[in-house]
């Protein structure tokens, strides 16, 4: 007879990077952060007590710089350390060189497309102007529910384009339908003097 001994497999370890916190919200992430922070406020305070390499609150602040560098990427569309790190340099050239006070702004990331100027609708028929137009809202429609979901900057300048594209489309239809003018689509929706809306 033989015994053998069982051992529970151990758990994998938690990897804590960008890609662990990419899944998570934005308010949990916050929440996440705020915790993290008013835990390091208390053991600051509290004499007896210090933050030490590698221990509990050292991993927590870890935890903390990654939730901010995931929500850092998701309102800018760039790296928080690449865009310290420049604004680092160029405070270094301005304090040690004598150069001139640098532009400490945050970069934002740019929309997937670009606005369709309105001459690209001029060859359009009333029916392709009609599909542009909705074709354009509906990007918007599936973009800000994408949007609310990733709360993704690039998204939200994307949308913003389809808006656009989606208006001007619309606007060459309604002036073409309506006499190709601005006056001649007010003198087709200006209520007529004695008209009272009902």
């Amino acid at each position: 007879m033989s015994k053998i001994i069982q051992f529970q497999a151990q758990a994998a370890p938690e990897i804590i990077d960008e890609a662990h916190y990419d899944r998570y919200a934005d308010a949990a992430l916050l929440l996440k952060c705020f915790e993290i922070v008013k835990d390091a406020i208390e053991v600051i305070n509290e004499p007896e007590y210090s933050i030490e390499k590698e221990d509990d609150m050292h991993v927590d602040l870890i935890r903390a710089f990654y939730a901010l560098r995931v929500l850092f990427k998701r309102k800018t569309g760039h790296d928080a350390a690449q865009v310290a790190q420049q604004h680092w340099d160029a405070m270094t050239l301005h304090l040690l060189e004598g150069a001139a006070l640098p532009d400490m702004s945050i970069p934002l990331c740019g929309p997937l497309t670009s606005a369709l100027p309105p001459e690209y609708f001029e060859a359009h028929s009333d029916l392709q102007l009609a599909c542009a137009a909705f074709n354009h809202s509906d990007q918007v429609r599936l973009g800000v529910s994408a949007t609310l979901a990733a709360n993704n900057a690039q998204i939200a300048a994307t949308m913003a384009i389809e808006a656009i594209n989606s208006t001007t489309a619309l606007r060459k239809l309604v002036l073409r339908l309506s006499g190709g003018t601005m006056e001649a689509l007010a003198a087709h929706v200006a209520r007529k003097p004695g008209e009272t809306l009902q």
